[in-house]
């Protein structure tokens, strides 16, 4: 059983010659049946509908509510309460689209030929009542103008934004799963915003459901007189406008007055274009650039409403001082919001290093932005001065970047809890991330209250570690809402990148200056007190004179640098000690490691301990929070004791002396870090916590 589905308002005009048509349709297998939903009207239509319901299988319901797609739900709820399978089509027509006598039976073999697509159109040919003059028809947009489809597109898929309603056809089982027509965009009246058919064809091919083009399947639409006029085809182009704002997210890029700048740019273009046609009487070009601007004043008409369509915008921001782990996940997650749905913005504060990563970054088409803002809670020089200006101007500057949430990075204590608080101020929900450990410090009488108000906006929180998330919690929990959203969620490598390499472990030898043979200690962290590389230093010179084919590279930059190659020199192993400096691609060094070792004093998480281990190579850091997170339990790596110089060197020692046995930790870690730190895993996590939140 097929069901055909039309609505109709006042069509009078066309109706008597459609259901004419209907009445030579040869009968699909199954039988067919139709369903007229009467948007109201009061003209003849009802008359007409009732003489012709003794000559087709016909049924008409009444829908109060004013627009074809209300009405067209309305007749998909009638057509729902009939018994059906899920693979019966409903089939949508206008009443002023002739269908030819096997239109059916053409989309019912099209259907069952080819059962894994879900949306079925047809050819639509045009029934002039006046053909338009021949320059008019060759520069109109046929299909956005008229739902015309050409007969002579090739039998196969097709981009599910050429099945017109006019001639289309949807398997049940996918209204029966909730697909309904978007009753804010369509007909529905003289002015409405395009698009209501294309919606619903985008997201049911988006859930899963191809579509297919049957050109056999012909129906002829009736184009009346007044349509091929030349202010009514622009005012067509005018709605169009308003479904494109609806409907399609345009490329990021700097906005004036609400909308892109390079539209504002080509609508003065193209009024500067047509001018200069009127001049030279161009009438062909002054059409085609009259089309162009009344397309672009239905989307800034649209826009200046507040309809604009467009992704959600999460600014991910912190109280940044140095690149480091926190920044690298930043601009992961980042990356991983732009791919699935969302507008995502990098906020950060300028330090050292910043311009050039910016600048790579933006390479990898990242909006970046510079944002900083005053800070009061975390400061406490110049609190009451920078609280004033938050106040006065805080608010309109992250205004300024049009977000829809906030994430706040969390990198200690109260850093980032000012943003927090601007955020509260301009009603943006926020979310926390965590990314270190944080010692249980008392906050002042300052600093509560600004707490207190900037928690109240705040809807999850994510710790890179469970270690992180318990320590944040210690001090926060008492100004968390019982319905925060909570969750762990560990950095993330890509594994594609970090791999497994004896050409670049060799490349990277060389590149180093490092003996093929050589045993190599390798970390890769920054060069600041956190890390301490001072306690680096000293390991290697107590274990310098064991191994004599012993090197170690240090891989980052920071403000302990001066001291460590002084320290280097004073030890007397400078010679087989390497400052590598920053290297933007670290995955390149790090297959040229035996070890990789990070003795910090606390850790969020460690995103170069995972990066390690996908390398394959053995991990080993002090047992701190956030190391003993990844290493616990692992069998591709080791946790040294803190405070413990003679264990420590005693357990690297062994390691270094055991190459069978570091061969097997390395494979270990390769495992390790696919079952649980691929960027997929990343990715699948981060959607499940943004859901429902902006």
């Amino acid at each position: 059983m097929l069901t055909v589905l039309m609505a109709t308002y006042n069509g009078a005009g066309t109706l008597p010659q459609v259901l004419r048509a209907y009445t030579g349709l040869r009968p699909p297998a199954g039988g067919w049946r139709l369903v007229i939903a009467d948007n109201g009207s009061s003209d003849a239509t009802a008359r007409i509908i009732d003489a012709f319901r003794g000559r087709l299988p016909l049924s008409c319901v009444h829908v109060a509510r004013r627009g074809r797609s209300p009405a067209l739900n309305g007749a998909v709820e009638h057509a729902l309460r009939c018994s059906g399978d899920g693979a019966e089509l409903f089939v949508f027509g206008d009443d002023d689209a002739m269908p030819a006598p096997d239109w059916l039976c053409r989309l019912q073999d099209c259907a069952r030929a080819h059962p894994g697509y879900g949306l079925f159109g047809g050819a639509i040919v045009p029934a002039w009542r006046e053909r338009p003059a021949d320059w008019l028809l060759r520069l109109t947009p046929v299909g956005l103008t008229w739902g015309i489809t050409s007969p002579d597109l090739r039998d196969g898929p097709v981009y599910p934004g050429l099945a017109w309603g006019a001639n289309m056809a949807i398997r049940r089982r996918l209204f029966e799963a909730g697909a309904r027509y978007d009753e804010s965009i369509g007909p529905q009246g003289n002015s409405y915003a395009m698009g209501s058919e294309t919606k619903l064809n985008l997201e049911i091919y988006r859930s899963g459901n191809p579509s297919w083009f049957c050109p056999a399947a012909r129906v002829a639409h009736i184009i009346r007189v007044q349509q091929v006029r030349r202010a009514w085809i622009l005012r067509r182009s005018f709605l169009f406008g308003r479904g494109q704002c609806r409907l399609v997210v345009p490329a990021p890029s700097v906005e004036w007055l609400g909308v892109p700048r390079w539209m504002l740019g080509r609508y003065l273009r193209d009024g500067a274009a047509r001018a200069r046609a009127w001049l030279r009487g161009d009438r062909e070009t002054l059409f085609l650039r009259s089309w162009e601007m009344a397309a672009l004043r239905g989307y800034f008409h649209e826009a200046w409403r507040g309809r604009r369509k467009r992704l959600p915008r999460v600014v991910i921001t912190s109280y940044s001082g140095e690149l480091g782990g926190m920044e690298l996940r930043m601009a992961q997650e980042a990356t991983i919001l732009g791919a699935n749905g969302y507008d995502s913005v990098l906020g950060l504060r300028r330090f050292p290093g910043l311009a050039a990563w910016m600048q790579g970054l933006r390479a990898q088409k990242l909006q970046v932005r510079v944002y900083e803002p005053p800070l009061f809670v975390e400061h406490w020089a110049w609190r009451r001065w920078n609280l004033l200006r938050a106040r006065l101007t805080g608010a309109w500057r992250l205004r300024r970047l049009r977000p829809d949430l906030v994430h706040v990075a969390f990198c200690w204590t109260t850093y980032g809890a000012s943003i927090l608080w601007l955020a509260h101020q301009c009603r943006l929900p926020a979310v926390i991330s965590v990314h270190n450990a944080f010692p249980p410090e008392p906050f002042s009488a300052w600093q509560q209250p600004l707490l207190q108000e900037a928690f109240r906006s705040v809807k999850g929180v994510y710790a890179v570690s469970a270690s992180a998330m318990k320590h944040f919690l210690d001090l926060y929990r008492g100004m968390l809402a019982p319905q925060t959203r909570l969750a762990v969620i560990p950095n993330g490598v890509d594994t594609d990148t970090f791999t497994v390499s004896p050409e670049r472990k060799a490349l990277a030898r060389k590149q180093l200056g490092l003996p093929p043979d050589a045993l190599v200690i390798g970390s890769v962290a920054r060069l600041s007190a956190q890390k301490r590389p001072q306690a680096l230093l000293a390991l290697f010179a107590r274990l310098a004179p064991q191994f004599p084919n012993l090197y170690l590279v240090l891989v980052g930059t920071g403000p302990l640098e001066g001291r460590l190659r002084l320290q280097a020199q004073q030890s007397g192993w400078q010679d087989r000690i390497v400052f590598a400096g920053f290297r933007q691609r670290v995955e390149l060094l790090m297959p040229a490691f035996d070890l990789h070792l990070l003795l910090s004093k606390n850790e969020g998480f460690g995103i170069a301990t995972i990066e390690a281990m996908a390398c394959g190579v053995p991990a080993v850091g002090t047992d701190v929070p956030g190391t003993h997170d990844i290493l616990h339990d692992s069998e591709g790596g080791l946790l040294l004791p803190p405070g413990d110089g003679d264990a420590a060197c005693q357990a690297v020692a062994d390691l270094l002396r055991d190459p069978a046995r570091r061969q097997r930790m390395g494979r270990q870690a390769r495992l390790e870090a696919l079952q649980h730190y691929s960027m997929q895993r990343l990715e699948q996590q981060l959607r499940q916590f943004y859901a429902g939140l902006v």
